[in-house]
């Protein structure tokens, strides 16, 4: 991973409060992000979980676990071209924050039956 990759898992985490460890191995790519749920007060905040899967031969096929400590539930999404772990990272964080902020907004969605 490169280390301005490490810089913007940080400061992406600073600013979001979104807690979030990337996995760089040879053969496969994860990123798990601690989301906070909702915008509660006080100091301590509930999270959930999301996992992203993929590697550098899925061709930008993207395995997305909503949350893999309740549920093995899963849905693909394809993320087009990712020539390296850091895109997925990058492309990662973007679809961590759209997220994030269509919860904050009272717009979650459910996976439908795109989920396995």
């Amino acid at each position: 991973m490169l280390e301005k990759t490490q810089q913007l898992l940080k400061k992406f985490e600073q600013e979001h409060e979104v807690y979030v460890d990337a996995t760089d191995a040879q053969y496969y790519w994860i990123i798990h992000a601690r989301v906070p749920k909702g915008q509660e007060e006080g100091l301590h905040h509930l999270h959930l979980d999301k996992k992203y899967i993929s590697g550098p031969t899925q061709e930008g096929s993207v395995l997305v676990m909503p949350d893999p400590r309740i549920s093995d539930a899963y849905q693909v999404e394809s993320w087009g071209k990712l020539e390296s772990f850091d895109d997925f990272v990058k492309k990662g964080l973007a679809s961590i924050l759209a997220d994030k902020n269509a919860r904050d907004q009272g717009q979650e969605e459910g996976c439908g039956s795109s989920c396995g």
